[in-house]
């Protein structure tokens, strides 16, 4: 029983990193994938989001800069978008950022309400993935577990969605 008590403790911790509803920049176009660019001509991230389980709704990405707000208060987010879904997948791209450390979440936002919606229990009903594929475990995953580096130029990142 201590057992169940304790899976329950952290599956409810891990609801508790979601991202808040707040409003999203909806770019105009999705990116294209990496073999569809010939050179790299600008400076932008991309994260290609994987493994939706349909193409409804958007993907909503937040980017954050900081081991204190990750990744629980999208708030304190150095930005956050909303994408449209084709084919089971998502890009986010996000353009004129400095070189520096970064660390992402994403959720498929099925019903497109900005939010990331949970059952009676709390438990997740929206699919959900970080940078460095991290799965959490007990707890939502550390600013450093998800953190990688961005060195300027593109970059083409790619995330599953766990469900």
């Amino acid at each position: 029983m201590a057992f169940i008590e304790s899976l329950l403790a952290s599956i409810l911790m891990l609801l508790l990193m979601a991202p808040a509803a707040v409003a999203v920049a909806t770019p105009a176009a999705q990116a294209a994938p990496p073999a569809a660019q010939t050179t790299p001509t600008a400076s932008v991230l991309h994260v290609r989001v994987v493994n939706l389980r349909n193409s409804t709704g958007q993907v909503i990405c937040t980017l954050f800069n900081s081991p204190m707000a990750f990744p629980t208060d999208s708030t304190k987010a150095l930005r956050q978008i909303a994408v449209p879904i084709k084919d089971n997948a998502a890009v986010c791209s996000f353009g004129g950022l400095a070189p520096g450390k970064y660390a992402l979440v994403a959720f498929h936002d099925e019903n497109s309400n900005g939010k990331f919606d949970r059952n009676w229990l709390g438990l997740p009903k929206e699919g959900y993935a970080f940078s460095n594929n991290v799965r959490p475990m007990f707890s939502p995953p550390s600013f450093k577990a998800a953190a990688f580096d961005y060195a300027g130029g593109d970059l083409w990142l790619t995330i599953t969605m766990r469900y």
